[in-house]
């Protein structure tokens, strides 16, 4: 009996110190335990708010996931104005060694300290173009340690630095407020002081301080409500090009402004009034088109919608032309078509290029780009290709290493000095050589201005000249001696001709 009761004080003692170490454990795995800390200091904010404003009335509406009810619009028809906040990074301000050799020193006991900058931005923007802008910086501390709890005593936000910013956010908002509201009032006194009335006003306060006020849509509603009862589409498209304005005009006068100037509707319908024809416009519709799609992002005919397209051909501009007014690529068919100048066949239809007709796109009828052709309009060498093959210059430099010695051997033997002529051998040499090669051949052409001057086609690229003049003059029997001299100019056309088709 007593040895019972024994065993069952020993369990209970055996247990009790398995609960005491295991508290004993996590008292010590807890003082053990390192963190981070993250305090905003509010002493850092670079603004003070004087709580003076409430609300404001403003000139426009709000638009964006910001939607502040302080800025109460005037108007629900009143331009729509983007209200955005972001948070920009200013940077730490580098490293502490102070805190750092108490950290060490401590083994971490004592948190190593940081402070890393932000700066808040409130900004209003219209059509792409900020209006007006707050900016606030404020900074967050961060308090660190491996193996102590030690930055828990410093108040903040235990491993979320986005907890601390989302503080900062709140409390520099009234401090926003006031910035942005003062300089609306501000704004709103010079518009009214300027209250520009006719055309000449309106440009005068839209190139002065007008450039950068909440005030400036209505500066420009104001020069479109001035459009005359009479020639209304010429006014409009004379303004046109007052920022913002296209964006701010009734559909039925945008349908016809939007587009590349010379392509636009209204200049499609001058043109054919002229006797231009249809066709001849689409051809120069398609050419005009961005051969890289980013392109069409600064012109063409972004912002042109279905509504629009109908409106102009309920005018009467051909659905042919109308359909065409959109940043959609056109089919290979119709832009190869009309590259070669002749849209249709003799029945009407769109017609299917030659290969000669497709050979010919890869060459441009002038000296403007960046590879010269060795061969003129009138499929005869250029003056500068015969002076090279006159020169025996693709002989003379056919490799870097007698490149470099054709270069110099009228100046030194380099031959017999040994240092120069290990250089030269080696992959160094042979570079050089090839950049004095090529330079002594632009010479022996007559210089790259005599090169150009006895130009009169082109190539923007090396694949398109190869192709060319593989498949144009390859069968021609001064094609090898062509090749050689172009080649000297030109290293990289070797490969691009052994790939050509």
């Amino acid at each position: 009996m007593k040895f019972s009761r024994f065993q069952t004080l020993l369990k209970k003692a055996i247990a009790a110190s398995a609960v005491g170490k295991a508290l004993v454990s996590l008292a010590t795995v807890f003082l053990l335990a390192g963190c981070q800390v993250y305090q905003f200091d509010r002493s850092s904010v670079s603004a003070n708010s004087t709580g003076s404003y409430d609300t404001g009335t403003v000139p426009f509406t709000i638009v964006g996931d910001e939607r502040p009810d302080w800025l109460v619009p005037e108007s629900p028809t009143a331009p729509r104005v983007v209200v955005s906040r972001t948070t920009e990074t200013k940077g730490s301000t580098g490293f502490n060694g102070a805190s750092f050799l108490g950290y060490m020193v401590t083994l971490s006991l004592i948190p190593y300290y940081d402070e890393v900058q932000y700066e808040d931005v409130y900004a209003l923007s219209w059509q792409g173009e900020t209006l007006l802008e707050s900016r606030v910086t404020y900074s967050i501390d961060s308090y660190l340690s491996l193996y102590f709890p030690t930055p828990m005593m410093f108040m903040g936000s235990l491993n979320d630095e986005a907890a601390e910013q989302a503080v900062a956010r709140d409390f520099i908002t009234d401090h926003h407020k006031d910035s942005v509201l003062a300089t609306i009032d501000q704004q709103r006194r010079d518009f009214e002081q300027a209250n520009p009335q006719t055309a000449a006003d309106i440009a005068a306060y839209l190139k002065a301080g007008g450039a950068n006020s909440v005030y400036r849509p209505s500066a420009v509603l104001r020069l479109i409500e001035l459009a005359p009862e009479t020639d209304t589409l010429a006014y409009h498209a004379a303004n046109s090009q007052v920022p913002g304005y296209l964006e701010l005009l009734p559909a039925r006068y945008q349908a016809w402004l939007i587009g590349p100037e010379g392509l636009r509707g209204i200049d499609l319908q001058t043109q054919l009034a002229e006797g231009v024809d249809a066709d001849q416009l689409l051809v120069r519709m398609l050419n005009a088109y961005p051969e890289q799609s980013g392109d069409i992002q600064s012109g063409y005919y972004t912002g042109m919608t279905r509504a629009h397209r109908e409106l102009l051909k309920e005018a009467g501009l051909p659905e042919g032309l109308v359909d065409r007014m959109t940043n959609d690529a056109p089919s290979a068919q119709l832009l190869a078509a009309a590259k070669t100048g002749k849209l249709r066949d003799e029945d009407g239809n769109i017609r299917i290029p030659t290969e000669e007709e497709l050979l010919e796109q890869l060459v441009r009828q002038d000296n403007l780009g960046k590879y010269m052709s060795p061969y003129t309009s009138d499929d005869v060498l250029a003056e500068w290709v015969n002076s090279a093959i006159n020169a025996n210059i693709g002989a003379t430099v056919g490799t870097g290493v007698g490149a470099a010695a054709g270069a110099y051997a009228g100046e030194k033997a380099l031959e017999q000095i040994p240092f120069v002529g290990g250089f030269l051998g080696g992959a160094v040499g042979a570079e050089i050589g090839k950049s004095v090669g090529r330079e002594t051949a632009i010479s022996a052409s007559g210089g790259w201005e005599a090169i150009r001057a006895s130009s009169d086609r082109s190539f923007d690229d090396i694949h398109s000249m190869a192709r060319y003049l593989k498949a144009k003059y390859g069968h021609t029997g001064n094609f090898a001696d062509a090749m050689k001299a172009t080649r000297q100019i030109y290293p990289e056309l070797a490969e691009a001709l052994a790939r050509a088709y």
